[in-house]
Formats: C-alpha cells, sequence, structure tokens
C-alpha cells in the first residue's frame, strides 16, 4: 500500500503545470503556528486573483489554547513574483485577534486589530494541488511570527 501511495504521489508530481492567471480561485488548509504565544492553529482561506500577480487571501485561524478561545482573521494582499512551480510571493495584510479567557465563572473577552507583512511561496505537485508554507509578522500588541503550512486546491 506504501509503495502504491508513493508512486501516485511522484506520478503527480511529475504532472504538467500552470501559471495561475485573472480570475483563479484557489482554496487552503493548514496549520498556524504563533511564535510568541506557542500555540498551533487551524488556518483555512482563499485566494483570489485581480490580475496574474495580485491576489486577495482572507484567511482564519482558529488556535487551541488551553483556556478560553483565540481566533484570527487575514485578510492579506499578494504580490507573486514568481510563476512557475514555485511561486513566490510578498503579502501585506489586515489582521484581528479575537481572545476570550474562561476563569472562575468570568469570560474576558479582548479584541486586537493590526496589519501583516510577509513573505511564502506555493509549491504545486501536481495540477490542482500544492504546499504553501508562509512566514508573516502580525505588527499589534507586541507582534507576533506566525509561520503556515498548507495544503492548496486549484480550481482553475
Amino acid at each position: 500500500m506504501k509503495k502504491l501511495l508513493l508512486t501516485l504521489l511522484l506520478a503527480t508530481s511529475i504532472s504538467i503545470v500552470f501559471a495561475q492567471s485573472k480570475g483563479d480561485f484557489r482554496v487552503q488548509l493548514g496549520g498556524d503556528f504563533g511564535f510568541d504565544t506557542e500555540l498551533f492553529g487551524l488556518n483555512l482561506g482563499g485566494e483570489y486573483f485581480f490580475t496574474d500577480q495580485i491576489s486577495a487571501a482572507p484567511n482564519f485561524t482558529f488556535y487551541f489554547p488551553d483556556y478560553g478561545s483565540l481566533n484570527t482573521l487575514n485578510v492579506d494582499a499578494r504580490y507573486y513574483f514568481t510563476q512557475e512551480i514555485l511561486q513566490w510571493y510578498g503579502m501585506l495584510g489586515f489582521t484581528n485577534n479575537w481572545v476570550t479567557i474562561e476563569a472562575t465563572g468570568d469570560d474576558f473577552t479582548s479584541s486586537n486589530a493590526g496589519a501583516n507583512i510577509g513573505a511564502g511561496g506555493v509549491l504545486k505537485f501536481a495540477d490542482q494541488l500544492a504546499f504553501n508554507p508562509e512566514l508573516k509578522y502580525q505588527i499589534q500588541d507586541g507582534g507576533q511570527a506566525v509561520f503556515r503550512l498548507a495544503l492548496v486546491y486549484f480550481f482553475n
């Protein structure tokens, strides 16, 4: 079974891939790790291309703290420098965190807005699948670096 899976993975990674173009749409599912909070989160997002090089990439992360909840909304603009199998981009965007801490029957809720700046890449391994590593810095309330690794599905 492992050999079959490896053979299928190798066959799909050799497939012909195409560059993104205006009107393309992608969805992603992955994990985020916040270096300051040391929390792991589940990230869901999308991406829409306005031109061949410029896209909007909104995404939402559900973190898993010990007490309460922490969620983050990001709305990022990406500029792609390359359009080959490995597509490098720079990004700038908006972020907002919602924190709820539950302690002794009382809930404390807070919301912080800020900005994102970072870079990432989209490494295609099949016609409609890619890995998306990204490193960004969230400029808000002391700041935090966040690393994301996601699986991307192309709807083009």
